[in-house]
């Protein structure tokens, strides 16, 4: 009984709805007349903002030829998140041949950090020289320029500044120049790398 029932419902149904792919004069449904404009809905929120993802271009492992005055020689360079994400590290060692025509080698070691409170990045350097540094780190498009502001062990007065800026063949230019006392900037070392 509730089969018949069912479908007796079913023909009901099917017979009071109009027919309209049946009828081509028949006018529109409802369904073709335009909606009402409503205001729209929130905008998809951006992704959270995370520490040195502006620096994102760095990451990885590049190598390439160097060069300082007359000397040339090669680089390599890696640049990691490291110490759970706090800090984006890079580890580099140039090659340069010498004076005397041994070969010089200078490693380096740089920790970029965010200051949380100062909302910016410093970065501090440790080379085999002798020297460290820290530095004020200004980020742009697919590049950062580090200026120092202070360097121990070097001579009083002196000044450094790194630029590390990717360019559109996705080669990797990384340079130093140096400022003696009371002096412009340098060039002292400049390095052309592509990623490994």
């Amino acid at each position: 009984m509730r089969t018949r029932s069912a479908r007796s419902g079913l023909l009901a149904l099917i017979l009071a709805t109009p027919a309209v792919s049946q009828n081509p004069a028949a006018p529109a449904p409802a369904a073709a007349v335009p909606a009402p404009v409503t205001a729209p809905g929130p905008a998809a929120a951006a992704p959270a903002w995370r520490p040195f993802q502006e620096l994102g271009f760095l990451v990885g492992s590049w190598s390439g030829a160097a060069e300082s005055g007359v000397r040339v020689g090669g680089r390599v360079a890696r640049f990691t998140p490291e110490f759970s994400g706090n800090y984006l590290v890079h580890r580099g060692s140039t090659i340069l041949t010498a004076d005397d025509g041994k070969e010089e080698t200078i490693d380096e070691v740089g920790y970029f950090a965010y200051d949380r409170e100062k909302r910016r990045y410093v970065a501090s350097y440790f080379f085999s020289t002798g020297i460290s540094a820290t530095f004020d780190v200004e980020v742009a498009a697919e590049s950062a320029r580090l200026v120092s502001r202070e360097l121990l062990n070097a001579e009083p007065g002196t000044k450094a500044r790194m630029l590390f800026a990717r360019k559109a063949d996705g080669e990797l230019s990384l340079s130093t120049d140096l400022a003696p006392p009371g002096k412009d900037f340098v060039p002292w070392l400049v390095s052309g790398l592509k990623k490994k």
